[in-house]
């Protein structure tokens, strides 16, 4: 089975939008109703119906995960390279509530639809391999990022392995993607390799993973 895209989707593809003019949009729910928009159509197609589900099946499985919500607010702050600031008390999980939100809302007028689903993409090696490449892949962050990421590697591993093992490898595997992409790091040949097999086994996109190639070295 494939997935209903070739590019990324779900909690990283909303990531994307998360750039340095996101506030022009709005707040963060406005975001997402501009992520999940059908221009001016009057109904959803079958694919923008898809990519609502893909997105609440994500923040389903990040909110119910073991991670804390300081691991959540580092990977979405490394997600969309540091152009999110949690502020006051917002958490991780309240983070993650205000998507939910502005999701159902979506899908109150447009309707659902069951998100893409096979057996490969949560089977245990699926996650073996996924959490493997977690821990191999160099993650030579760029001094950019120090302004608002002041760890080291060690934690963003943690929390990406923490997300493949108690949330989706699925997702832990597209937020690796996602966070080389927005903080430009780079990729060495041996993980390309790696991330090229961990792809076709998830079923992901070639426009997903070509996204990410020129930053390999």
């Amino acid at each position: 089975m494939q997935r209903f895209t070739t590019f990324d989707f779900g909690l990283t593809g909303l990531a994307a939008l998360f750039h340095q003019d996101w506030i022009h949009l709005g707040e963060v729910e406005q975001v997402v109703l501009a992520y999940l928009s059908v221009g001016e159509e009057p109904c959803a197609d079958e694919d923008q119906k898809k990519e609502a589900a893909e997105l609440e099946k994500d923040v389903a499985a990040l909110t119910g995960s073991s991670l804390s919500d300081d691991q959540v607010e580092l990977l979405w702050t490394m997600a969309t390279g540091g152009n999110y600031p949690f502020r006051h008390s917002e958490t991780g999980r309240t983070f993650l509530e205000r998507i939910k939100t502005a999701c159902r809302q979506w899908v109150r007028t447009y309707g659902t639809i069951d998100a893409d689903s096979n057996p490969k993409w949560i089977s245990t090696q699926a996650m073996s391999e996924v959490r493997r490449v977690i821990g191999d892949t160099p993650l030579n962050l760029p001094d950019e990022c120090r302004t608002y990421f002041d760890s080291d590697a060690q934690a963003l591993r943690n929390a990406l392995d923490g997300c493949a093992h108690s949330a989706s490898a699925d997702l832990a595997f597209r937020l690796l993607l996602r966070i080389h992409v927005a903080n430009f790091i780079p990729v060495d040949e041996t993980s390309w390799g790696s991330y090229a097999g961990i792809a076709r086994r998830l079923s992901l996109g070639e426009d997903l993973l070509s996204s990410v190639e020129f930053l390999v070295n």
